[in-house]
């Protein structure tokens, strides 16, 4: 009797060992209800991941509707570091959309951005075969990059105020009518371009 109880003790122990390993590698975080401009409920939960060795901070957005099983569009944002207050803000109005949303302070190479994007599209709340990234000038470079290793694997790409370098600025040329190019004298009307974009895409029903 003794022998079973050691041994159920011991699968609960392991059990609880490998789901906190689980929540450290993922880096699932703190969870808060929020508000969209629309006035619908938002959750926002911290998601890192470990990326060679470093951690990368992020914040996902999903909509606050009583489904939270739900798989749906992505859309990716990457954007500078401690510049979060516009990107919180178009992913809130996405999210009011019925999408789900992930916002990156980033400071990692392409191949760092392409293994954050693999990842999220095996999340749970993810349509994998929806997946859209928008980046600001300050990771133009990189994700444009990153898009052109990931391929099929996105549907689309949003540049705000992009002025690309080097072999990113050659993607550009080569690719830029498939994405949608935000400028500073549009960037007030900036959600509207964007779910005009993704509606084309088919993300917006």
């Amino acid at each position: 009797m003794k022998k079973i109880v050691l041994s159920i003790g011991s699968v609960v122990l392991i059990a609880l060992l490998a789901i906190l390993g689980l929540n450290i590698y993922s880096g699932r975080g703190p969870r808060e209800k929020v508000k969209a401009p629309d006035g619908s409920k938002v959750v926002v939960e911290e998601l890192s991941y470990y990326i060679h060795g470093g951690k990368v901070f992020g914040k996902v957005y999903k909509p606050d509707d009583g489904d939270a099983s739900a798989r749906r569009p992505l859309v990716v944002y990457f954007h500078e570091p401690l510049k979060t207050d516009f990107p919180e803000s178009v992913l809130k109005a996405l999210v009011s959309d019925g999408l789900a949303g992930y916002a990156t302070g980033f400071r990692g190479k392409d191949s760092d951005a392409v293994s954050i994007v693999k990842r999220l599209s095996r999340e749970e709340f993810a349509e994998k075969d929806m997946v859209f990234l928008v980046s600001d000038a300050y990771c133009a470079d990189n994700v444009l990059l990153a898009a052109s290793r990931l391929g099929h694997r996105i549907q689309g790409l949003i540049l705000l105020e992009p002025n690309p370098t080097g072999k990113a600025r050659e993607i550009y040329q080569i690719y830029g009518k498939e994405f949608l190019s935000i400028d500073s004298s549009q960037k007030g009307n900036a959600v509207a371009l964007i779910e005009n974009y993704l509606e084309e895409r088919g993300a917006l029903k």
